[in-house]
This record gives structure tokens, sequence and C-alpha cells, in this order.
């Protein structure tokens, strides 16, 4: 299976964000063909989901008339040999309810299908924010939810039969909340349309709309990205220059005469401090680590981690390897060798190893037979496999570095 590009959906990026983004919906008809929206999540896909017998109530809603179901109504308490486990969805509630006509929704579909995770990730990438994969599967005919607007960018992905949505201008300030609007009080929708298979349709941040399925079932995927505003960021710059001990200790706020005392003074101190520290953030770097902090994100990240360790084995000694990101502490030199501290492991290496370690915390790359050098290439190629298992060295790619001499 392919990974999901962000141009993929919407196509020319940059006129996307010249033209649409926070501005205006987007329609793309036929982004993708009908098989590869089918690669993304089918109807059979989610009756696979749906069988399994321990799904949290978090994961499924379920909404009948454009009014969500209490969950009471399609769980239970799932039970092994008498012994309470967790609420979990009953199957076949949830589909006597879609028979009924109920919208069935499945929240964070990205944490169940590498399919879906994939796309998230596309979109995390792309605006370095938090993303999630919403799957709404709708009965042929019927409504899903009432008119409504998210406080999200939402893009949608139709994967099955059809769905007929009708969209209206943002009403007013757009507010940082979910609402949902009354029958008549949107007026005539500014846009009507159908998506079909393949079609992609982007909503702005607080944007009205509502859905119904077509004369078929209907399924689309939502990826809702949660954008990061100017506030946020500011935030995250302020709390990783506050994160050492300088200001980690508590202030006493209580009592009579503290505000405009010893505490005023203190506090008047620390924000000099900050000031300080913020003059001196250099724009273009925290810029560059904000955006690497909002792409790594928990949610969309797919770790390799079973195939990193399987490609390990049988390492040559011309294989270049370079320091991963993971921290390492290198202690000092005893009797020849040196402890290093990493993930929670401690071992002791000869300080040949240790130096070549402390080269590349600067860049570069060592070939898998000279990392301990003056030994065997064989010794060396099994100390550089010990090293890789831990996660402290990584292979280099082409072009990664400058190799070590």
């Amino acid at each position: 299976m392919t990974d999901w590009t962000f141009e993929e959906l919407v196509g020319d990026s940059e006129e996307f964000f010249a033209r649409h983004f926070g501005e205006r919906p987007l329609l793309r008809r036929g982004a993708l063909d009908a098989a590869r929206a089918r690669e993304l999540v089918s109807v059979g896909r989610l009756d696979d989901l749906v069988a399994m017998e321990t799904v949290h109530p978090a994961y499924i809603r379920v909404a009948r008339g454009g009014q969500g179901i209490p969950g009471k109504a399609y769980t239970r308490v799932a039970a092994e040999h008498g012994a309470a486990l967790t609420e979990a969805v009953v199957p076949e509630q949830v589909y006597e309810l879609f028979r009924s006509g109920g919208t069935v929704t499945w929240n964070y579909l990205h944490h169940f299908l590498p399919s879906a995770r994939r796309l998230v990730q596309a979109f995390t990438q792309a605006f370095a924010a938090p993303a999630e994969a919403v799957a709404f599967l709708t009965p042929a005919g019927h409504d899903g939810y009432a008119p409504h607007h998210d406080p999200v960018d939402v893009f949608v992905v139709q994967t099955e039969g059809t769905k007929r949505w009708r969209i209206w201008e943002p009403t007013g300030e757009r507010r940082s909340d979910p609402a949902t609007y009354p029958d008549g009080t949107l007026g005539e929708p500014a846009l009507e349309t159908t998506l079909y298979p393949g079609d992609v349709l982007y909503l702005p941040y607080g944007t009205p709309h509502a859905a119904a399925a077509g004369n078929l079932v209907s399924l689309h995927v939502s990826v809702t990205v949660t954008q990061r505003r100017w506030r946020d960021l500011l935030r995250e710059t302020v709390d990783a220059l506050t994160a050492d001990e300088e200001f980690a200790t508590v202030p006493y706020l209580g009592g009579t005469g503290t505000h405009d005392g010893p505490v005023a003074t203190a506090l008047a101190a620390k924000l000099g401090l900050l000031a300080e520290r913020l003059a001196q953030v250099a724009p273009a770097a925290e810029a560059a680590r904000l955006t690497t902090a909002g792409q790594e994100r928990a949610g969309a990240s797919r770790p390799r981690e079973f195939e990193r360790l399987a490609s390990l084995s049988g390492l040559s000694p011309q294989d270049p390897l370079r320091r991963s990101k993971i921290p390492v502490a290198i202690g000092p030199s005893d009797g020849g060798r040196t402890q290093l501290s990493v993930n929670g492991h401690t071992l002791a290496v000869p300080d040949a190893v240790a130096a070549t370690l402390r080269l590349l915390e600067e860049g570069g790359s060592v070939q898998a037979g000279e990392l301990l050098q003056g030994a065997p290439a064989p010794r060396s190629v099994r100390a550089a496999e010990s090293l890789t298992r831990l996660g402290l060295l990584e292979p280099a790619t082409v072009g990664a570095g400058s190799a070590i001499r």
C-alpha cells in the first residue's frame, strides 16, 4: 500500500493555500480513482472493525434523524470468566440502529487502520498540527447529522456510494466550539453538490454543512485538522524556555501583603529572565523547531521498529551508520571502557567506541567495520549491531553527511 500525499487530495498546494485555506470550500472531482479511494476504507473493512469484541464506545457514535443516540443503546460491559473487563460496543445493536436509519461514525480511525494513519500523516506533515480521521457510514436515503459547523478544518474523501452536501457561508465570527443549527435558520445553502467515490471536499474552519446519502449506502472519511494558533505556538516557545530548574521553584501566593512584596519582586525577576531568553530566540530556528514538533505529534507517526530490528541482521563492514535522535549519556573512561546510558540501559563500551560516538554527535557517519577502530572488522560489526539494536545508531542514508575518518 502506497502512502497518501497532501497534493494528491487537494491538488496544487500553493494554489490551495492562496485561494482556499481558511476562506472558501474546495471541491476536487475525481481526485482519486474509485479503487484508490476504497484503499482508504471500505464498508467491508468497517464490518471487520465493528466485529472486534472489545471496541470501546469512545470510537463509535450513532445518530438518527440528525441527533445522537445515547451510547447505552449499543454498548455493554464486556466480561471474561465472570470478571468485568471494559465497556464495549455490541455489533448487532449497532447494525440494528444502522438498519433503522442511523449513521454510524467511527472516531479515530487512524488508531485501527494503517491506511487511515498514512492519510493522517500526510495532513500532519502539511500543517504541522494535530489531525485525525473519522469515518461516516450512512444508510441509503438517510441524513447524517443536522446542519452544524466544526471548529476545525475538514477534508472529506468519499470512498463508497454517494453523499449530497449542503454548505453555507460561515455565520459571523467563527466560533471555537461546535454548533448545531435548527432547520431554516441558515437560509439557502451557498453550495449544493453530490460527492462520488474519489471526490474530495475541503471545508474551512467554522463552515456550516449537512450531508445525506444517495440511493446507496454512503461511506466517507473526514480528516479534521486542529490548527495551531499564534497563542499556541508562543505558549510552546515559552514552555521550552521555562523548562529548566530556574523556573521550577514554587512561590507562596497566599497570605497578607505578599502580592506587593516578595512575590511581586520575585515575579519581576522571573519576567525579566524570560524576557532575556525571548530576546535570544532565533526566529528561523524556533520556527523550524515548532514545525518539526507539530509534524511529529503522536497519532500520525508510523514507527518501523520491528522492520528496523529485522534489517540489522547481517550488517556488512561497509554499511554506514549515524547517530539517531535518541539521547545518550556518555560517562568518563574507567580502565579503558566508558559507560553509556541509553533508553534505560547501561552498558560499558571500549573508549574508542565512545570517542566515535562523540564525533557522530556533530554529524557524519561511520562504517560498521570501523566503529571499533583497531579491531578486526567482524568484532566492530558486532559492536555496531549491538548499538543499533539499542537505537543509539541507525543506518545512514545517501547524502546523510561526511564519513568520519
